[in-house]
């Protein structure tokens, strides 16, 4: 019982011994913080016109 004792625990520890630090170091990653909250609403229709409405200021649709 005991030789077999020696012959595995020497094993398992380089078992492992050999998967520590595998994916790298281990360390807390920096995360940036959140950015702030809008204070207003985003407007609608100004930057991206409402679907289902077409602009005619295009020179292909005056002709």
């Amino acid at each position: 019982m005991i030789a077999i004792l020696k012959k595995t625990l020497p094993i398992a520890l380089l078992i492992a011994l050999a998967g520590c630090g595998v994916r790298g170091p281990l360390y807390l990653p920096n995360v940036p913080p959140a950015p702030a909250q809008p204070t207003e609403p985003e407007p609608k229709g100004t930057l991206y016109p409402v679907q289902g409405q077409t602009t005619t200021n295009s020179p292909a649709a005056s002709k």
